[in-house]
């Protein structure tokens, strides 16, 4: 009984070998399962991720494309609404070119009609009557007369005499001789003139202005001051020049130092001297009032002559020679008694003001009498021809009936020249 119990212990790892084994081989096949399903979960969700991403691709697409072809919808509307808007402008080119084009035909019309009419016009004024060109003379020259009398301006009056004398030398009257010497000798006088050269005057008034501004007045103001302190560094210090000596006289023992005492108390006196009569100046001055301004009241003093200066150059352009002289003589006034003549600068000013008060602004213009009075002359003896020969004529018909020289319906051979003229 003991070996059978022993041995059957001893059999047991034997026979439990056999059985563990393909225990063993069992499990270990279930290992990988875990991994593959972990594998497969992922694939599913790697699945589901793409296929969002696809179908959010898709609407994204569907989006996309239902916009391109609403863009696509308007932009064959626009097109087409452009297209119409084309072919209407177009068309309105087309009418548009067709009208000018009958503008163009229409002037070009006129045109010739006008210089037809100019030419006829010329025609009948060089071999027509002496009155139509008479007075055509005359309103050339009336022109030139108005130009020089209301706006003093001689170009023009030399251009529209220019043009009567262009008229008289080309109808070739030899009866206007006189007429023609006439207007040339006023033309001649109208280019003689002496003309007013107005940029340099009004360069010179401007410089005026400018020295107005910086100019010193008497009273010390802010230009006052700005001069001495500008000339007070250029002068020499003179305790280098005491130090200098009393370094030269220091070698002479006492005799040094007493030339050294002297030295510095003739420049402390000088010094000295110099501060007192910086507290004190003696001046001549005509306006008391002059030395009673304000820096204030002196700033609007140069601002008035300033104005006053604008305002003589607006008279300069206008040629108005009274208000000229009135304020450049007030401004002369005002620099000579308020303003500090011991300046370079108000002396200049002075000076300058003095020339243009001096210059006159007005040239005294000829006028045109002896071409006016020639032309009334040669009308005068136009008329007189025209009624010497109406008794000529009267005595070519004594047939005719004798007619009532008060009747308003009968018309002289020599009323009807004169008449014409007039038109």
């Amino acid at each position: 009984m003991s070996e059978s119990d022993h041995s059957t212990p001893s059999s047991s790892p034997d026979s439990a070998s056999p059985t563990s084994a393909p225990a063993s081989a069992q499990a270990a096949p279930r290992q990988p399962s875990g991994i593959g399903r972990m594998l497969l979960v992922v694939l599913i969700l790697l699945a589901l991720v793409l296929g969002a991403a696809l179908y959010e691709q898709n609407r994204q697409y569907r989006v996309l494309q239902a916009d391109f072809q609403r863009q696509h919808s308007e932009n064959s509307q626009l097109i087409q609404d452009a297209r119409s808007q084309a072919a209407q402008a177009l068309s309105m080119a087309r009418e548009q070119a067709a009208q000018v084009e009958d503008l163009r035909n229409t002037l070009d019309a006129t045109s010739n009609q006008v210089q037809e009419l100019d030419q006829a016009l010329q025609l009948v004024t060089d071999s027509g009557s002496d009155l139509l060109l008479l007075n055509d003379i005359d309103h050339l020259v009336t022109i030139a007369q108005q130009q020089l009398s209301l706006g003093g301006n001689v170009a023009n009056a030399i251009i529209s005499l220019e043009a009567a004398q262009a008229q008289l030398a080309r109808a070739n009257r030899p009866n206007l001789a006189a007429l023609q010497q006439s207007i040339n000798g006023d033309l001649d006088r109208l280019r003689a003139v002496a003309t007013i050269n107005l940029p340099a005057l009004s360069a010179q008034l401007d410089q005026l202005s400018g020295l107005i501004g910086s100019a010193p007045l008497l009273v010390p103001d802010t230009v006052a001051t700005a001069g001495p302190a500008a000339a007070a560094p250029s002068a020499p210090p003179a305790g280098a020049a005491a130090g200098q000596d009393a370094g030269a006289a220091s070698s002479t023992g006492w005799q040094g130092m007493l030339q050294d005492g002297w030295h510095w108390t003739r420049d402390a006196a000088a010094q000295v001297g110099q501060d007192l009569r910086g507290l004190f100046d003696v001046r001549r001055v005509d306006d008391s009032a002059a030395l009673l301004m304000s820096p204030d009241q002196a700033l609007r003093f140069r601002e008035g002559l300033k104005q006053r200066a604008v305002t003589a150059q607006l008279a300069l352009m206008m040629h108005q020679s009274r208000i000229w002289k009135t304020e450049l003589d007030r401004v002369a006034r005002a620099i000579d008694q308020r303003y500090d003549m011991r300046s370079e600068s108000s002396r200049q000013a002075l000076k300058l003001v003095r020339a243009l008060l001096d210059t006159p602004i007005e040239v005294a213009l000829p006028t045109l009498d002896n071409s006016l009075a020639a032309i009334a002359a040669a009308r005068d003896a136009e008329t007189a021809q025209d009624d010497s020969a109406a008794p000529d004529d009267s005595e070519g018909a004594p047939d005719a009936p004798a007619q009532d020289p008060a009747d308003p319906a009968v018309q002289t051979p020599a009323a009807a020249p004169t008449g014409a003229g007039a038109v």
